[in-house]
């Protein structure tokens, strides 16, 4: 059975179906191609003029779609509650699955740097067109430009409510998205939705995004890219959250860049209290560093003392270091204390960050419906039957590189195949 491309197109909403999945993202349109391939009628709602906004903006409009990395190591990117929760979904549909599903649908991608895939074609559009595509020929009922204004249970089943009717299921799925890219049409309808089926929700917070920085020498290095460093959250008590050694981006305003933004929700967590910590040299230890420069300072002592500082590093950044650590000089004029200020400022330099750039900034959003009130081998809700929540409105989120995508398809194949 095959359903029009486009509902919206002849004014139809389906007063009935079996499945109606609210969200037309990456999680509410595999959901909804899932539950059709089962022989149910299924029907995606989504609010904007077309589905799949976010696809179309990420990556630069090239879409990072999901990453290379595999088993254990890919759910230990989403940390260890969030990890174990996914594990099902990653491993009954892993990046490689989801790679096969794409090309299938005639996108080829190709691997890049950190992991990442990417169409060949670097159009994010040929993803979500692809989808499209095999939505339509599965079955899929797609309703644009009728979000959902409520949802409620009646007996055994759904009604959902829009602004152009009301539609009854015997199955929901909520696949709305959370907070993050409000310009797509991210309002967080979907965390009410969920709190009127019962749920409770955790508090939400930006993920994935900048992070301004009040001192004057970073913003003062905006330019700059460093690689293999470590960036750490750390909490209010100065404990590490989470360590990334990725690239890290000066900029105008703070830091950017992988490694940054993917402690953007710690820092969030922190509410004001957080601040990251820089370890220039994570390869190196503290005293075998320090021995290092006594031998240099005694046989270089004509030199300067940025001249000790790991070469992969930029010469503003070098400098920029010496400054914080006392100013230059040579190495014979080097004192004990100056040695040690400037071994702290590259092994454990602090620096406050009270907050990210926000949600229109924030690639993802952290939190969300509790993952102890989700089955994680069906995403079935444990507060109502006949409702599944997949995707971002889930309490999980995971590094740049793909993974948040991935976690969607995979989690929202999963809510449509038991729907």
């Amino acid at each position: 059975m095959t359903a029009p491309r486009d509902a919206a197109a002849d004014g139809a909403l389906p007063a009935t179906a079996d499945v109606v999945v609210v969200g037309g993202g990456a999680a509410g349109l595999m959901a909804a191609i899932q539950s059709a391939r089962r022989g149910r009628r299924t029907v995606l709602l989504e609010k904007n003029q077309r589905p799949g906004l976010k696809i179309l903006i990420s990556g630069g409009g090239r879409c990072n779609l999901t990453t290379t990395r595999a088993g254990a190591d890919l759910e230990a990117q989403y940390g260890p509650r969030r990890g174990r929760f996914l594990r099902h979904a990653l491993r009954s549909f892993p990046p490689t699955a989801l790679r096969a599903f794409v090309e299938a649908a005639g996108v080829p991608l190709q691997e890049e740097d950190l992991d990442k895939l990417f169409p060949v074609s670097q159009r994010a559009r040929d993803v979500v067109d692809a989808l499209l595509r095999v939505a339509a020929t599965s079955g899929v009922a797609l309703c644009t430009q009728a979000g959902a204004l409520a949802v409620e249970r009646a007996g055994a089943a759904f009604v959902v409510t829009t602004a152009r009717g009301a539609i009854h299921a015997s199955s929901l799925v909520l696949a709305t998205g959370g907070l993050s890219y409000p310009k797509t049409g991210a309002t967080g309808d979907g965390y009410a939705f969920a709190r009127s089926l019962g749920h409770s929700l955790t508090a939400t917070w930006p993920a994935l995004a900048p992070l301004p920085v009040a001192e004057a020498w970073v913003r003062e290095l905006a330019g700059i890219v460093v690689h293999g460093i470590t960036l750490s959250s750390l909490d209010g008590d100065g404990r590490v959250v989470t360590a990334r050694q990725r690239p890290v981006l000066f900029t105008h305003f703070g830091l950017s860049g992988p490694a940054p933004m993917d402690l953007a929700g710690d820092v969030e967590e922190a509410r004001g209290a957080g601040a990251v910590r820089f370890d220039f040299a994570p390869d190196v230890s503290a005293d075998r560093l320090e021995a290092a420069w006594l031998v240099a300072a005694r046989a270089h002592g004509a030199r300067q003392i940025e001249s000790v500082l790991p070469d992969t590093l930029p010469e503003r950044l070098r400098r920029a270091l010496c400054q914080l650590a006392g100013g230059p000089g040579t190495l014979a004029n080097w004192s004990r204390d100056g040695r040690r200020q400037l071994l702290a400022a590259v092994k454990e330099l602090r620096v406050p960050v009270a907050k990210s750039r926000g949600y229109d900034h924030a690639e993802v959003t952290r939190g969300g419906v509790p993952l102890d009130e989700v089955d994680p081998r069906t995403m079935a809700s444990r507060c109502c039957p006949g409702l599944f929540v997949c995707g971002e409105l889930l309490d999980v989120d995971g590094p740049i590189g793909g993974f948040n995508f991935q976690a969607a398809f995979a989690t929202g194949r999963l809510a449509g195949l038991s729907a």
